[in-house]
């Protein structure tokens, strides 16, 4: 029997950053999920594979959970972390214990209902 991979998400709003560059308490754009708090799962740095994707249509939380368990259930990925900007482009950090392929990623993404722009 197979068992499901876990995979941590940390989620950042970046959307309510201001000028000091402090980040205020505030959930998505929608309103229909909360900031959650994670606390990421680190591969051994010696073996680690790190890789930053850009992509559109994230709006909240639920949204990014979608890439994060698409992306997560690819074999090797380790860590999901998504920096959120609703109605932007949010940036997503993918961490692996063997390189990841682009076309995997932007498969998994797609097939969430998002679109990866840029690797």
């Amino acid at each position: 029997m197979n068992a499901t991979p876990k995979t941590t998400m940390t989620l950042t709003d970046i959307s309510t950053t201001v000028a000091t560059g402090d980040t205020a308490s505030a959930g998505g754009s929608c309103g229909c999920c909360a900031p959650q708090q994670a606390t990421p799962n680190q591969p051994s740095r010696e073996t680690a594979v790190s890789a930053d994707y850009s992509v559109s249509g994230l709006t909240c939380g639920s949204c990014a959970g979608r890439v994060s368990s698409a992306i997560g259930a690819l074999d090797g990925v380790d860590d999901v972390q998504i920096a959120l900007v609703p109605g932007g482009t949010s940036t997503v950090s993918v961490t692996s214990s063997q390189p990841i392929s682009q076309a995997s990623v932007r498969d998994a993404v797609e097939k969430a209902g998002y679109q990866l722009t840029t690797a």
